[in-house]
């Protein structure tokens, strides 16, 4: 109770002390005659007690100014510091002026919202804290800049220097390099990276950035004018309808490894749209067919490509359908339309459902399932493992194969956490006679220990590479 009046009592207190000392000193000859001058107003001793009063109330101003200016400084540094890394936030990154610097430099996580999902927010809170004490120091040691903390697993910093591109290289290798030990796991952590020296450069470092995280290709990327272009949803829309009239919204195959025999097994059909010499990424184009409607199109554009590439090709193939391609009943009509004009082919398919996928009625997949397999086409179940998978509706789809989801993949080594969920997936396969398939194979590590696990096919960079029909089979 004596602490919220701290202030107040010591008022009292100085004027209780200050009184008598003024009482005391020699200024009270000069006080008592000016009060005797002034004897009409009945000043006397009590004006001592009111000049003591004002003294106090001046000095308990004085305090009561300072504790404000330290509490504005309490507030703003809480204000423009992260709470949980203590790095400087972005409300105090952009109050930098920007043009003293010729780039801004966005970095972030790989796929951080995995450790979230398999360690829990609050240990993946604790991996973060250690990720940022070192990218901290290791931009501190290569720049003598300061590091922010954006938001989640995004963090900037300004930079004068003259190569930024081999300092960020530098920058990435460097972090790259290190291993964080949590609970007795380590966990190696890889880095995306963009910067900008156009105006407004955070806003342009943005733009770099979201195309880093979506590339499949580059984990750095310079802001240009053409990245605009691309993530333009009007200008992307006219890119997609000039592929449907041009015949360029095209199937790339990537090839499936046989783990046992050593051999590609078959091929998956990815949507690219084709533009010069450049593969535009479904990424870039596939929410805009979805938003003015035009994603059954691209459905059927792959059916009719990869239809045709196969009919002269013995090799098996599978293609992606989402659930609104199934309750789509002109794409539904087109299906069966292939399948029925094509049987040869339509025995060497398999159909990838999206396991993640808002799939709000299985009974009308589980329908379309058992007449598709009239036509020998097999059924596999897309990213496996990547939500709270209803392994009960799995089993009533029958699928020949189970795709497991490539975050597990790419964050099996070292973490027996997805190890045991991988072995548990492989377990229940093999008792439903389902073949597994790991997606983003990318070294000999994992593929090794994939093997191991006993998965039957793998997919991935360590193995090929997306390519276009005539660059595989050289037709």
């Amino acid at each position: 109770m004596f602490k919220d009046y701290k202030d107040e009592i010591i008022l009292t207190l100085l004027i209780i002390i200050i009184s008598p000392i003024l009482i005391y000193l020699d200024l009270f000859d000069l006080i008592y005659n000016f009060t005797r001058a002034h004897e009409e107003y009945q000043l006397g001793q009590y004006f001592i007690i009111f000049i003591s009063i004002l003294i106090a109330l001046a000095l308990y101003s004085f305090k009561k100014v300072k504790d404000l200016n330290n509490i504005k400084k309490e507030l703003i540094l809480n204000h423009e510091t992260d709470s949980l890394t203590s790095l400087k936030n972005r409300t105090a990154f952009l109050q930098y002026n920007e043009n003293k610097y010729k780039y801004v430099i966005l970095l972030n996580i790989i796929d951080f919202s995995v450790f979230n999902k398999y360690l829990g927010f609050k240990k993946a809170d604790k991996l973060l804290v250690l990720v940022a004490n070192e990218l901290k120091k290791i931009v501190k040691e290569n720049t003598d800049e300061e590091l922010f903390r954006i938001y989640g697993d995004e963090f900037a910093f300004y930079s004068n220097h003259n190569n930024v591109t081999e300092l960020l290289r530098t920058i990435k290798l460097t972090f790259e390099k290190k291993s964080f030990t949590l609970d007795n796991y380590e966990f190696t952590i890889h880095l995306n990276l963009a910067y900008s020296s156009t105006y407004p450069k955070y806003l342009t470092a943005v733009s770099a950035l979201h195309f880093a995280r979506n590339s499949i290709h580059k984990s750095i990327y310079n802001y240009t004018e053409e990245l605009d272009s691309k993530s333009d949803s009007l200008k992307m829309l006219h890119t997609l309808k000039e592929g449907f009239s041009s015949n360029n919204v095209i199937p790339v195959y990537q090839a499936i490894y046989d783990n046992a025999s050593k051999t590609t097994y078959k091929y998956e059909a990815l949507v690219r749209i084709k533009q010069e010499d450049t593969l535009i990424s479904p990424y870039f184009f596939i929410d805009v067919a979805k938003k003015f409607k035009l994603y059954h199109k691209i459905t059927e554009e792959i059916l009719k490509h990869t239809f045709e590439d196969f009919k002269d090709i013995s090799d098996e193939f599978s293609i992606n359908l989402s659930y609104i391609d199934i309750i789509n009943a002109n794409t539904n009509k087109y299906i069966f339309k292939m399948l029925e004009a094509n049987p040869q082919v339509a025995k060497r398919l398999t159909i990838e459902f999206l396991e993640t996928e808002n799939i709000m009625n299985y009974e009308i997949l589980i329908q379309f399932t058992e007449q598709i397999r009239k036509f020998g086409a097999k059924i596999a179940i897309d990213d496996f493992g990547s939500g709270y998978s209803n392994w009960n509706n799995v089993l009533k789809l029958r699928p020949d194969f189970i795709k497991i989801d490539g975050s597990l993949i790419q964050n099996l080594l070292n973490n027996q956490d997805n190890i045991n969920i991988i072995k548990l997936i492989v377990e229940f396969s093999k008792i439903n006679n389902i073949k597994t398939v790991a997606e983003f194979v990318d070294n000999d590590k994992l593929a090794e220990l994939i093997i191991e696990l006993g998965i039957d096919y793998s997919q991935g960079y360590l193995y090929a590479q997306p390519k276009e029909k005539h660059l595989i089979w050289n037709t």
